[in-house]
């Protein structure tokens, strides 16, 4: 199916379904690449600087040239100012691009997926994480989790949630992952093998400066035993932001979902986080 929107590859705007990249482009032989996926509504293109910054680092631990022959601010600009008005998810993807020839810059955009009403059902992948210095890197190898997210969806769930070798909770496939137990908010820590996710990393400063009430906030490893006492599960990503979770199959099958309330507290304190953000943005 030919993509409703146009793409921006190397500064030059693509028809819908147009754009292209060389054979011999090393984010697409060797998956050398990393890439964002940004949230955007009301004009604004939310916590930009948060997803640039992990963009470079990636680009650092990749190898890909620099100083690179864009401003990447100004390019993403310019290809937003062409689409239309409606929340989006913009996805930059940066990659090393032909041997010789300097890196590869990708804009795109797609319609924001909506996650289930009131809560998703989510599974966990049978194959675990193992730890390395790439898992830390949102890099376009994504092979595991694709795999992990298909083996959940021929189940019935839409998220697959990642465990390590040592049986503690990575992330989801697409999302970072938060647990009640005990009473108190759980995530896993950036050591058992996620990504820091920009949700995630502004949702935990918000919370380190104003805490829910009775509910103290743990960044700790989480063992997937645990989620069998767990009150209620959540997922962060930048299009969804907050979102809850029904059952964990095999592990949990009867959460809160939205009607939870931590889930409920959370969606409220990071609408507030975004109006912020976008009050700062002059919008």
């Amino acid at each position: 199916m030919t993509a409703p929107y146009p793409a921006w590859v190397n500064g030059e705007l693509c028809a819908p379904g147009e754009g292209r990249v060389s054979v011999d482009d090393a984010g697409f032989l060797l998956g050398l690449s990393v890439f964002e996926s940004i949230y955007r509504a009301d004009g604004v293109l939310y916590f930009l600087a948060d997803h640039l910054e992990r963009l470079l680092e990636g680009v650092g631990a990749l190898g890909i040239p620099v100083p690179l022959p864009w401003d990447l601010e100004e390019a993403l600009s310019a290809y937003v100012s062409v689409l239309p008005d409606h929340e989006l998810v913009v996805r930059m993807t940066l990659t090393r691009g032909v041997p010789g020839a300097g890196p590869t810059l990708v804009l795109g955009a797609r319609d924001v997926a909506r996650p289930p009403d009131p809560g998703a059902v989510v599974a966990v992948s049978s194959s675990p994480k193992l730890a390395h210095v790439v898992d830390n890197l949102k890099s376009t190898n994504r092979l595991r989790y694709v795999l992990a997210r298909e083996e959940a969806r021929a189940r019935g769930a839409w998220e697959a949630l990642v465990v390590n070798a040592d049986g503690e909770l990575c992330e989801g496939t697409i999302s970072n992952v938060f647990v009640v137990v005990d009473g108190a908010l759980a995530t896993p820590t950036l050591e058992s093998g996620g990504l820091p996710g920009v949700v995630r990393q502004r949702l935990l400063a918000e919370l380190a400066e104003r805490p829910l009430d009775g509910v103290p906030l743990q960044e700790r490893p989480v063992r997937l035993d645990e989620l069998a006492r767990a009150s209620e599960v959540l997922l962060t990503n930048s299009s969804g932001r907050i979102l809850p979770v029904v059952s964990v199959l095999d592990h949990a099958p009867a959460l809160a979902g939205a009607a939870g309330p931590v889930a409920r507290a959370l969606r409220q304190r990071f609408a507030e986080v975004e109006e912020r953000y976008r009050s700062r943005a002059g919008r």
